[in-house]
């Protein structure tokens, strides 16, 4: 079970579990103010800028919100290009790890191997504790995951699935920050590109993912209880998770470090032995989707970043938290030199 919980914890990973204490945010606390950092010095001609965006709360951003953040629009009109992260098509190379993966993982959605499946003569509505619960997993995996048959499939891999549903109904039919940025871009004539691949990112992602190796340690019944709890958690409008979503979009868009800072070091409050890990696991959780989603990303970035804003004035947007701590943006360009500092 432990790899449905690192996945789980990918989900919501976006807003929810970066919990850098105020005081490693940043070095000195008059850097604790808003997203847009300007970058200079170590043989730059001209300045560029670090921008922290917010692309996973499932608001809907308008042109005003945006570019109500202070700055912004000179920022634009300073530069030549600007840089975006998850991009389909830069120049870095896509490995044969990460072709692999993508294949491994595609074809797992499509037709899940024989592990993923029902044994012979095992029915879902014996598995839960009341017909509620059985009526609420079944109207969720017929309609929404859009598949009548799903009950040839293990509860696991149900709950497996769950992430991308989770993940991609954060952002179904809404404008994300990146999106504004990229539109205003394209008007403006600016040079439009990525610091990663998204195959390298789905590539990691899914070694997780396709890591069946605890596939076996829940009875069916264990399974079952754990995805109606999943489920019920992703119907509830009022769970503690939207709530909190909604308070961090609200602070994202008063430009204020310091307040995000505070309301990253809370926590909203949901049984996490329902959801099916214990404390311990979700430490462990935690640093590892840490590393996949944002340390290792960005050691993976500087180069990238590096060389692009030799060449030329660039904006690089990405999620605000990839500019925080003591292995962010910020701190990794310090290291190498460059004056970062908040406009």
């Amino acid at each position: 079970m432990r790899r449905s919980i690192i996945i789980f914890f990918l989900i919501l990973s976006n807003s929810l579990f970066a919990q850098e204490r105020a005081d490693r945010l940043f070095d000195k606390p008059t850097d604790r103010v808003g997203w847009l950092w300007e970058v200079r010095g170590n043989g730059l001609q001209t300045k560029s800028y670090l921008f922290g965006t917010c692309h996973g709360d499932g608001h809907n951003f308008t042109y005003e919100e945006v570019f109500g953040i202070s700055g912004l629009q000179d920022a634009l009109t300073a530069v030549k290009a600007i840089l975006f992260e998850g991009g389909m098509n830069t120049n870095i190379s896509n490995t044969e790890f990460d072709k692999e993966e993508l294949a491994k993982l595609g074809k797992w959605l499509i037709k899940p191997g024989p592990k993923w499946m029902m044994p012979e003569g095992a029915y879902y509505k014996p598995l839960f504790d009341s017909v509620a619960h059985f009526n609420e997993v079944n109207k969720f995996l017929t309609y929404e995951m859009k598949d009548p048959e799903y009950w040839k499939k293990t509860p696991t891999y149900w709950y497996t699935r769950m992430s991308f549903y989770m993940m991609l109904n954060l952002q179904h039919k809404i404008k994300t920050v990146d999106e504004v940025l990229q539109e205003e871009a394209q008007r403006r004539g600016l040079e439009q590109g990525y610091v990663e691949e998204m195959q390298q990112v789905v590539g990691s992602l899914s070694s997780v993912i396709m890591d069946t190796s605890a596939i076996d340690t829940l009875t069916m019944k264990e399974q079952a209880c754990k995805l109606y709890h999943l489920i019920h958690f992703t119907n509830d409008d009022e769970n503690e998770f939207k709530k909190y979503l909604k308070k961090f979009t609200a602070v994202y868009l008063e430009n204020d470090t310091i307040k995000m800072s505070e309301l990253l070091s809370q926590e909203p409050e949901f049984n996490s032995e329902e959801l099916g890990f214990t404390n311990e696991q979700r430490g462990e959780a935690l640093e590892k989707v840490e590393n996949i989603l944002k340390n290792d990303r960005n050691e993976a970035w500087l180069p990238v970043i590096i060389e692009n804003i030799s060449e030329r004035p660039c904006l690089i947007a990405v999620g605000l938290k990839h500019l925080m701590g003591d292995k962010g943006l910020i701190f990794l360009l310090r290291q190498q030199g460059y004056s970062v500092e908040p406009i």
